[in-house]
């Protein structure tokens, strides 16, 4: 496959599955947002990926020195990255949106901070796929395929649910500033246990949990947060200054 097919079939596929459910949830909200809006939220959460990808890498190194003094086990150790690399990737989408959409004009319903916060994870999502895309292409274009239809399925929509869990800390105070940071840091830690418990189904796909393969897991544990982000959706629709 040549260079300008390779960057094309990588940017398709990963590309492809964020935008389509970007749609979907865009259509949640009622009053739509300006799309030039969106598009810089969306690249905003693809220019975090660089910043999140450093900042797992100094915690990365963090964590192997605390190791090292205090002789702590590999599953120690990679419970701490879990719970790490969440946390970033959770704050690095949020900071997409806070610096961007959530502090514009456009913000003006509370629902809106649920659209804005999936539209940055939609943007992170992208770019993460493609990296993932690429590295699968060393190996096969059948690998490709499943990895693209995985994430398409789990890690997508993983992005989008913690993201909007997030966005609700914003939309429920909406009308209460002062209740923010109670909600907000509520929100992230849920939505980083949501996140590293994922991704340790993931990791360890092969070791039996309750009886199921990782993978299995890691899929209900999606779909419970999708379910979760329709509800919230709904919910934050019905707020009202009196609410």
């Amino acid at each position: 496959m040549t260079t300008p097919y390779l960057l094309m079939y990588i940017i398709l596929l990963g590309f492809m599955p964020p935008v389509l459910w970007l749609i979907f949830w865009l259509k949640e909200d009622s009053s739509p947002e300006p799309r030039k809006e969106i598009m810089i939220v969306f690249l905003a959460g693809m220019a975090v990926v660089a910043v999140a990808i450093l900042l797992e890498n100094f915690f990365n190194e963090g964590n192997k020195y605390f190791r090292d003094v205090y002789g702590y086990g590999t599953s120690y150790f990679q419970v701490m990255n879990l719970l790490g690399f969440a946390f970033i990737e959770e704050l690095s989408k949020m900071a997409a949106a806070l610096f961007t959409a959530l502090r514009s004009k456009y913000f003006d319903e509370p629902v809106d901070a649920l659209i804005y916060m999936v539209t940055a994870a939609m943007g992170f999502a992208a770019l993460e796929n493609m990296l993932f895309i690429a590295d699968s292409l060393q190996h096969s274009v059948n690998q490709t395929v499943l990895v693209s239809a995985f994430r398409f399925i789990n890690a997508v929509l993983l992005h989008a649910g913690t993201a909007i869990a997030i966005g609700a800390g914003f939309a429920f105070t909406y009308f209460h500033p002062e209740k923010r940071l109670h909600e907000l840091v509520f929100a992230i830690l849920f939505s980083t246990l949501l996140h590293a418990a994922y991704n340790f189904f993931i990791i360890n796909n092969e070791s039996m949990t309750m009886g199921m393969p990782g993978q299995i897991l890691a899929t209900l544990l999606v779909l419970a947060g999708a379910i979760a982000g329709l509800l919230l959706f709904e919910k934050a629709r019905r707020i009202m200054p009196w609410s």
